[in-house]
């Protein structure tokens, strides 16, 4: 089964900050809320992110909603990238830096 999260439209087409207490759309309330739960889900095989419709996310959503999954060891890199499917047709520089920002946190592991 696939699961498609549409950031824009399932959670806010701008989403800021990093963590909960700075609003309802961080990285943080995106991560624990949307992407983790379906990550850990047996019956999921794959996550598929949509990116488009996002008005200038900063980094510090990114790093807290994808990075800290990684440094926290909520799940491992492997497992993330075999699960985990990003889909952008509006700034094609914006999964490199995902997977910039997971490569990153795979060196400053918890």
């Amino acid at each position: 089964m696939n699961k498609i999260i549409n950031i824009a439209k399932d959670f806010s087409s701008a989403p800021a900050g990093r963590y909960r207490i700075h609003g309802n759309y961080t990285g943080e309330v995106f991560r624990e809320d949307f992407l983790l739960p379906a990550l850990l889900n047996d019956q999921i095989d794959t996550v598929e992110i949509i990116l488009d419709g996002l008005d200038g996310i900063g980094a510090s959503f990114w790093d807290e909603a994808f990075g800290e999954m990684v440094r926290s060891k909520k799940i491992s890199l492997s497992t993330l990238m075999q699960k985990l499917k990003l889909i952008c047709h509006d700034d094609p520089t914006l999964i490199p830096t995902i997977n910039s920002i997971l490569e990153e946190a795979k060196g400053e592991t918890k």
